[in-house]
């Protein structure tokens, strides 16, 4: 937008050229980095042109970033989604991002009240802003993070021979973790025509349990205790190629 070039070591701006008629930008923090090849996977063919943008740590939503150690250099990208919106007038605007580490997602909430939440009323605005220059805003459910990581772990129990059913979330820690911050997406997504919530627990928990695992290779689904791995990011593509090929067709963009 301004050619300033990013600092931090952990931010990635890139784009990607393709054969179909579609142009979108993918935003987020280091859950957008590890869902990028998901992403470019659900719209294989269809997109002329992906733009790439993430920091670590740092939201979408930029003023949820104030007060957030200096070290993430979040105060580098304040503003600049909606200014790479303007410039680049994407089809699509794609979202995906850990939400539960800021405290304004942290706190128990129910749906109904979420509508009045101040917290609401400020994702609202950003999705009002965002709203002119794009045909669709996307918005993916952010996934559970654990206290250790199932890639050694699984690997360590596998190799000694034992039993890896235990390793799973449990349906209630994932809902007190993430349905703070994604009821609160959700409640402002219903005030924005454009808005596509993605869900996406039910590809990856069954009943009341969420393994970490892929039941037939075993491999994990985590690449640490935080972040997808390419099996577990896989596991989402037809939930986001169903959303992402309504919306083309709806927008003849096939």
């Amino acid at each position: 937008v301004n050619n300033k070039k990013p600092k931090k070591g952990g931010a990635y701006f890139c784009s990607y050229d393709g054969p179909g008629k579609a142009t979108v930008f993918f935003t987020g923090n280091s859950f957008a980095l590890r869902q990028l090849l998901g992403l470019r996977e659900s719209l294989k063919g269809k997109y002329k042109k992906i733009y790439y943008a993430a920091r670590e740590a740092c939201l979408a939503f930029e003023s949820f970033n104030d007060g957030y150690d200096k070290y993430w250099q979040c105060d580098e990208i304040r503003n600049k989604t909606v200014q790479f919106l303007e410039k680049f007038k994407p089809d699509f605007l794609i979202i995906t991002q850990k939400l539960s580490g800021n405290d304004k997602f942290k706190k128990e909430i129910t749906m109904e009240k979420a509508r009045n939440d101040s917290t609401t009323l400020i994702l609202a605005d950003y999705l009002k802003q965002f709203s002119p220059f794009v045909k669709r805003i996307f918005i993916i459910e952010p996934h559970p993070t654990l206290s250790y990581n199932p890639a050694t772990s699984l690997a360590k129990q596998i190799s000694q021979g034992k039993s890896i059913d235990d390793y799973y979330v449990e349906i209630d820690k994932l809902r007190k973790e993430v349905d703070p911050g994604w009821f609160r997406i959700l409640a402002a997504m219903e005030t924005c025509p454009k808005c596509v919530p993605i869900s996406i627990r039910d590809a990856y928990c069954k009943n009341d349990k969420c393994p970490v695992y892929e039941e037939k290779t075993k491999l994990s689904l985590f690449c640490d205790n935080a972040h997808l791995s390419p099996h577990g990011v896989e596991k989402m593509v037809p939930l986001l190629k169903s959303h992402f090929s309504k919306a083309l067709t709806e927008l003849n963009l096939n």
